[in-house]
This record gives structure tokens, C-alpha cells and sequence, in this order.
């Protein structure tokens, strides 16, 4: 069985011209008949303009026999999948279903786009909006936000008139609407695009998702400014304006000292071509003063910029129970001047009241783990190697022993000393 050969060939004017007066005389236009007659308008202004203006009032039909605005992005329940997936995977496989988009079908989706902007901005000028609202509805084309522009811009009485335009079916919501769909499915059948490039940006320390997020409103501002004249494939292009968002917002979120983009893409540029080190401890200043044309102070204080940041409320087991502060040392905090003799009176009063309510286990663990007894705290490792108890375990003890501490007969006795 031979393929189904879809290629589109600009009609004779003859044919043209018959196609026009059919489409006025029934109101209603095949998509794929509009692709035929789009490749000659879309060679100037001028004449796609005269297309708009010969196709008033005709409706696009055929939606969902074509090929290119067939059914839309079809979901995929959780359990067909297999297992525990998480959003990340459920969202790639549902995305993954679309057919990719060839040269042929990126032009002919352009070019529809092209004169479905042309025929929305005919539509919304003819409404008398200010300038400022047409520009604000046509960066949007937004169905709702044309209704109530319009709503405003007719207001009358002190209530709102009831314009035909703003009637379902009106040419101003067809024209939205049709808008609203090729733009729609430009975007879908590209989202692979976005899941690629997010997906290597995993290990930045954003979530994969919000990743996402912002590459897919790239993708629609690619997808509006995309010029198909260019000769190049919308991947190439839309690819720069995604990978663009995402590395910004890996900037705005990564690390404590914002660095602008650029220079963090320059050090990215650096390192993936072998001029830097990706060991950030095998760094040469002098390479990345040369690289970047500043002096050795300002290379380090750059490099410093690139350290990664952790919380000391990250947890490190699987439970969450314990966090990366648990494993530091305890900080001793100057609280004043303090002279000998009531720094001592202070230790044997602590062990007096760490005596009568605590075992010995737990009273060691406290003075260990604080360093009452006039050595440098100890971590928890260290306490727990000592005793031969996991370090869990002894955490588990400190928080008992710190609980007892608390109650308020032993805080009233040592009231005098907070």
C-alpha cells in the first residue's frame, strides 16, 4: 500500500480564484485547502492581506479529519504506565506520543499561524479598541480578555452593551479561537523539545518540573515569533529560546550570590569545552582571569559565586529524622563576659541537675555533645564511635536528655543562670 502522499502545491490562479468563490459561496474553507492558498499569499504583505480580506466571514472547517490539528494531546492514566511513576515520567510518555513535526508541516503550521494573527488583527481593529488594549489582546489572544476589552470599550449607560462580536460563534471569537488552536498545537507537537533540555539540567538543584514550567512559556514565544522564511527548523530555533528560560531560571534560583546569566553560560561554555577544570578544586585562577580578561581577585571572587549552598535543615536519612546540622559540632555561643569562677560554679550546678535527672549515658551524651566538660564538642559520629551506638541512636537520646532538661522544676532552678 503506498503512503499518502500530503505535500501541498500552490493552485493555478484558476483554480485559485474558484476556490475563493466556492469558500465565500458555502461560508466554510478546508484547512487543507487554505495551506494550498497560503503559499502564494504568504509571499508579501500585501497579498496575504488581500486573503484575509477575500476570506471575511468564511469559516476553517475540518479540524478533525487534518493532520496537523487532529486530536489534541491525549492523556495517559497512571496505572497504564506500570508502577509508581512520578510527574516527571507521566508527563514525558504523555508527550512522547505525539508525532514529531517534519519541514513541510512546520512551514504549513507557521504559515496558518501567520494568517490567523493577520485575520484576528483585522477582526480587532475594526472594533475601535485604544491602542494600547489591541496591543494587550493580541500578545495574549486571549478569548476572555477580548470579551471584556470589548465589554469596556462599549460601555454605555452605566451597564454594558451586548456587542454581536462577543456572541459565541461572533467573527471575532472564531477568529480567537482558530488563533488559539494552531498556536496550541505548534506548541504540543514541540513540547519534546522542552522535556530534552530540562532533562539535562536535572542536577542543578531546581525541580525538573518547574524546569518545564518556564520552557514551555519559551516555547510559545518561540512558537509566535518563529519566521519560517528563514530556512531553519523550528527545533534549532525553538531550542534556543527554551534552553535561554531554563538557564535563567537556574540562575535566579541557584546559589545565594546572584551572577548574571551570561556569566554563568560563559562558565558553562568553558567547562564543556575543556578550558576550565570541572573540579571546582582544580580550578587555576590565572586560566579564568585569562578567560574571562579580569584580574586573578576578580576570577576568585567569581569562582566563589559558583560554590553550591546546603541547608543545614536538609535532612540526610531517608526518614527525614535527621538533618545536616546534627551532624556539625555544636557551636559554643559567647553570651557575655563570664568570669572563672561563675563558669565553674555554672558546670558543677549543670551536673548537679543533669545528675538527678539524667543517666549517665545521657548525661555524657549532653556534656560531650555541648562540651560542659572543657574539651571541643563532638559530633554525633564521634559520640556514637565511642560509645559503639549509631549515630541515630544517640541523636535519639540527645533530644530524651534535651526533653528532660526542659521541664520547668529543672529550668526554676537554674532560672539565676539564663
Amino acid at each position: 500500500m503506498k503512503p499518502v502522499d500530503t505535500r501541498i502545491t500552490s493552485p493555478t490562479p484558476t483554480a485559485r480564484k474558484a476556490l475563493l468563490a466556492a469558500a465565500r459561496s458555502s461560508g466554510s474553507l478546508a484547512w487543507r485547502d487554505l495551506d494550498a492558498l497560503l503559499i502564494e499569499a504568504c509571499r508579501s504583505p500585501a497579498r496575504l492581506a488581500g486573503l484575509v480580506r477575500s476570506l471575511q466571514g468564511v469559516r476553517l472547517t475540518g479540524t478533525a479529519t487534518d493532520e496537523l490539528l487532529g486530536p489534541a494531546l491525549q492523556l495517559v492514566a497512571p496505572g497504564e504506565l506500570g508502577g509508581e511513576v512520578d510527574h516527571f515520567t507521566l508527563y514525558a510518555d504523555h508527550v512522547r506520543r505525539l508525532p514529531r513535526l517534519t519541514r513541510e508541516q512546520e512551514q504549513r503550521f507557521a504559515r496558518r499561524l501567520e494568517f490567523a494573527r493577520a485575520r484576528l488583527e483585522r477582526e480587532v481593529e475594526a472594533r475601535g479598541l485604544p491602542q494600547e488594549t489591541r496591543d494587550a489582546v493580541l500578545r495574549g489572544a486571549d478569548c476572555a480578555a477580548l470579551k471584556a476589552a470589548l465589554a469596556q470599550a462599549h460601555w454605555s449607560g452605566g451597564s454594558p452593551v451586548k456587542l454581536p462580536c462577543q456572541h459565541i460563534g461572533s467573527p471575532v471569537q472564531t477568529t480567537c479561537s482558530d488563533y488559539n488552536l494552531i498556536r496550541g498545537r505548534f506548541v504540543e507537537r514541540n513540547l519534546y523539545l522542552v522535556i530534552g533540555m530540562s532533562n539535562n539540567y536535572r542536577t542543578y538543584g531546581v525541580p525538573v518540573m518547574d524546569l518545564i514550567q518556564e520552557g514551555n512559556a519559551a516555547l510559545i514565544r518561540a512558537v509566535e515569533k518563529f519566521d519560517w522564511r528563514k530556512e531553519v527548523r523550528f527545533s534549532t530555533y525553538g531550542a534556543f529560546w527554551v534552553r535561554q528560560a531554563v538557564e535563567r531560571m537556574i540562575t535566579a534560583n541557584r546559589g545565594m550570590v546572584r551572577v548574571p546569566n551570561y556569566v554563568q553560560q560563559k562558565l558553562r561554555r568553558l567547562r564543556r569545552e575543556g578550558k576550565l577544570p570541572r573540579n571546582q578544586r582544580d580550578v587555576d585562577l590565572r586560566d579564568v582571569s585569562e578567560q574571562f580578561d579580569t584580574t586573578p581577585e576578580a576570577a576568585a571572587r567569581l569562582m566563589e559565586t559558583d560554590r553550591a549552598t546546603l541547608s543545614l535543615d536538609a535532612p540526610v536519612m531517608d526518614d527525614e529524622s535527621s538533618s545536616l546540622g546534627a551532624l556539625l559540632a555544636a557551636q559554643e555561643q559567647d553570651s557575655g563576659p563570664i568570669s572563672t569562677a561563675e563558669r565553674r560554679a555554672l558546670g558543677r550546678r549543670l551536673q548537679e541537675v543533669m545528675g538527678e535527672a539524667l543517666t549517665d549515658t545521657e548525661r555524657e551524651i549532653i556534656t560531650s555533645r555541648f562540651g560542659l566538660d572543657g574539651r571541643e564538642p563532638q559530633t554525633l559520629d564521634e559520640i556514637g564511635l565511642r560509645l559503639s551506638v549509631s549515630r541515630e541512636r544517640i541523636r535519639q537520646m540527645q533530644v530524651k536528655a534535651l526533653g528532660k532538661l526542659g521541664k520547668p522544676r529543672l529550668m526554676e532552678e537554674l532560672r539565676d543562670w539564663l
